[in-house]
């Protein structure tokens, strides 16, 4: 198996003139200029760094993402990609675990990265857009580097610690499952219109992305995400297939129905959408808007792939199956744990070899070969999986993961807070909000402790509401009954 330089290299080949990446900053580029710019990155990559450095890539979604990422991997560095929202403390923690010689940023978060206080040997790229002054000569090829089973790039979580953990994904496995899934799509073509609207640095939007690039279709890559602007893409440039939570796709409705004039959504094909199971009452609303196929994915960043699909013929409102995660994919066995009691297991040649430089955490992650996914499950004779709940209670809130034990720690430091627990509620926009229940130490407010948590953590990962109790509820072994709180 190859690598995803081979891929790109591939496609410049065979479709030298189909666009591959369209931004909103004024770039387009066919698979030929793709390949070119990407390969003159890569030499001015090769004069700061060495095969195996860590890179750290800080940016919002755009063409140069790609180019500044595949230079590094062309230069046989291994990028590690960021989320730009964390806070300084976060960034401290994270690079103290990649340990990266540089840092390739938007120069939006220079003054963040000056913040941290890590010391970066290779200098901090600010203001990519201009990177020319990077380009030089192709470096030789990193053969080994560039091999189905090298890694491409890292991905991090916070993890169900509050500690970052980062996951090295592997050529061949994400080459082997965007292909399954492009397979299973069966009418992605060459030119294909795709939008990205998910993060490049969550698996989910740069395996939609791969995805893409494996069938030559074309990507349109906005900087942020906007409803209205989103709408207005669809319409002008005959966008046929996307990926979203449900949280944007109900955003998209919203805007939708607020206009006085309907825009022509008449291209869309597909929308794919993960994190979490639309509602029946969302999904009525989102096949009225767009009248396209919605098909789900479930997944993890440690499995690289689609653990399970629910197709389009199971989107009905009335369809048994609707709150399913849909049927276990080609590639993969599942069984349910008895201990803990329903966790799903998995196994399969696209599942990770472990997390980047965390052996304990690695040992804790598999049971006999099998990975422990910390998600609540059970399967039905007809291999349609349900998840029930998440045994490591982590939060979806706008698309975004948030582990409880990351936000309770930062909580639980100030000094008028005895204890918390913190849960994810129902919210009509976000999926998920974050909640507080909180046994006063002493005289604090909601507004307080609210803001304690925005001066240490993501906005996104920060309480949105605060309830103070007299005790917290607990089984007779002192765990909190979070169930119960919800």
């Amino acid at each position: 198996m190859q690598s995803w330089i081979h891929v790109l290299e591939w496609r410049a080949t065979v479709c030298p003139d189909v666009p591959a990446l369209i931004d909103d900053r004024g770039t387009r580029l066919t698979y030929a200029e793709l390949l070119d710019r990407m390969e003159r990155r890569a030499g001015g990559w090769a004069a700061m760094v060495k095969p195996g450095d860590v890179v750290a890539v800080m940016a919002r979604n755009s063409a140069d993402f790609f180019v500044h990422t595949f230079a590094l991997m062309r230069a046989g560095a291994l990028p590690a990609l960021v989320n730009w929202r964390l806070g300084t403390a976060e960034l401290d923690d994270l690079f103290d675990l990649l340990q990266p010689v540089a840092v390739a940023a938007d120069a939006e978060f220079a003054a963040t990265l000056e913040g941290t206080g890590v010391v970066i040997g290779g200098g901090a790229v600010e203001g990519w857009t201009s990177g020319d002054t990077l380009d030089a000569d192709p470096p030789p090829r990193p053969v080994e580097q560039l091999s189905g089973n090298a890694p491409m790039a890292l991905v991090h979580t916070s993890g169900t610690t509050g500690h970052p953990k980062a996951i090295p994904l592997r050529h061949g496995a994400l080459i082997t499952s965007v292909a399954a899934f492009a397979l299973e799509i069966g009418d992605q073509v060459r030119g294909s219109r795709h939008l990205q609207l998910m993060p490049l640095f969550h698996l989910g939007g740069l395996g939609q992305a791969m995805q893409v690039f494996l069938t030559a279709g074309t990507l349109h890559v906005p900087t942020a995400f906007s409803p209205a602007a989103t709408l207005d893409t669809i319409e002008r440039d005959g966008i046929e297939f996307f990926t979203a939570g449900p949280s944007l796709i109900d955003l998209l409705v919203a805007e939708l129905r607020s206009r006085s004039r309907t825009p022509d959504l008449s291209s869309l094909v597909e929308i794919a959408y993960g994190s979490a199971p639309i509602t029946p009452s969302s999904l009525a609303a989102a096949l009225d808007a767009f009248g396209c196929r919605f098909r789900q994915i479930y997944g993890n960043t440690e499995s690289q792939s689609m653990i399970s699909l629910l197709a389009p013929e199971d989107h009905r409102p009335d369809h048994p199956h609707l709150a399913s995660a849909g049927r276990v994919s080609f590639g993969w066995e599942v069984r349910i744990s008895p201990e803990p009691v329903g966790e799903l297991m998995i196994r399969g040649e696209c599942l990770f070899d472990g997390y980047w430089r965390d052996p304990e955490a690695t040992a804790a992650a598999f049971d006999d070969g099998w990975y422990r996914t910390g998600d609540i499950a059970r399967l039905t004779p007809d291999r349609y999986l349900y998840i029930l709940d998440r045994a490591k209670d982590m939060i979806i809130s706008g698309e975004e993961n948030i582990y409880p034990a990351e936000v309770e720690n930062v909580l639980s430091a100030h000094p008028q807070v005895a204890e918390v627990a913190v849960i994810g509620l129902p919210d009509p926009r976000w999926g998920e909000a974050v909640h507080a229940v909180v046994v006063r130490g002493g005289e604090v407010s909601a507004e307080e402790l609210i803001a304690w948590s925005k001066e240490r953590l993501a906005g996104f990962k920060c309480p949105k509401s605060v309830r103070f109790v007299e005790t917290l509820p607990r089984t007779t072994t002192g765990k909190v009954l979070k169930r119960e709180l919800r």
